[in-house]
C-alpha cells in the first residue's frame, strides 16, 4: 500500500508522531484595538467599514462587527426558535487597515508623543491623531469601578491601601537575632 498523506489515517500518524499545527508568532507591534473603526482590505467584505469588536493578539486576527459571516444552523434551544443565524469570523490583522479620521480612507499609523509627553497614534496619510476608543477603557465584566459594589468575599479598600509591610536590609539572620536581643530586653526590663 502506498502513502497517501491527504486520508484521515495519514492524518492520525501524523498527530501521533507530534505533527501538530504550530500556533503563528504574534505581532510585536499592534495599532488596533478593541472599538477602532476599520475598512477590510481584502475578501469578500473588501472596502467596507466596521468597528472591531475582538482582538486575538495570540493569533494575529482581529473580529469585526458584521464583517466576514457565514450563516450558521442553530438548534432551538430555551427561548431561541433556531434557525440560521449570521456569525462573525476572524479576519487576519494585515487584512484590515485604521481609518483616517480626516478622510475616512484606509490609512497606516505612525507612533509620535505630543508636548505632555502621552503617546498617540497619527495617521500617515493626513497626519492626524487616531484617539484611542472610549470602549477601550470600560471593564467586560462591569462598565465601571464606581458602579461596582464591593462583596463580602472581596477585600476592603482600607485593608488594601493599609502598609503592612516594611522593608529592611537586614538578613534573615539578623532579623531573627535582633528580634530575639529586643524580646530578651523586654523582659528584662519587665522582671
Amino acid at each position: 500500500m502506498s502513502w497517501r498523506p491527504w486520508t484521515q489515517a495519514a492524518a492520525r500518524v501524523r498527530t501521533l508522531r507530534g505533527h501538530k499545527r504550530k500556533p503563528p508568532k504574534p505581532l510585536e507591534k499592534w495599532d488596533i484595538v478593541r472599538g477602532d473603526l476599520v475598512q477590510v482590505l481584502s475578501g469578500k467584505d473588501q472596502g467596507k467599514q466596521g468597528q472591531v469588536s475582538v482582538v486575538a493578539r495570540k493569533l494575529n486576527k482581529v473580529i469585526v462587527q458584521g464583517m466576514n459571516t457565514y450563516m450558521r444552523m442553530m438548534p432551538a434551544s430555551g427561548d431561541f426558535p433556531g434557525g440560521r443565524m449570521a456569525v462573525e469570523t476572524p479576519l487576519h490583522v494585515s487584512d484590515v487597515a485604521l481609518v483616517d479620521p480626516k478622510d475616512g480612507q484606509p490609512t497606516e499609523v505612525i507612533y509620535k508623543y505630543t508636548e505632555d509627553g502621552e503617546k498617540v497614534r497619527v495617521a500617515v496619510r493626513s497626519g492626524m491623531v487616531i484617539p484611542k476608543p472610549p470602549t477601550l477603557k470600560e471593564r467586560k465584566d462591569f462598565k465601571s469601578r464606581s458602579g461596582y459594589a464591593e462583596g463580602p468575599q472581596d477585600t476592603k479598600a482600607d485593608h488594601v491601601i493599609e502598609k503592612t509591610y516594611v522593608p529592611s536590609l537586614l538578613t534573615f539572620e539578623e532579623e531573627i537575632s535582633k528580634a530575639f536581643t529586643e524580646a530578651k530586653l523586654a523582659t528584662k526590663s519587665t522582671s
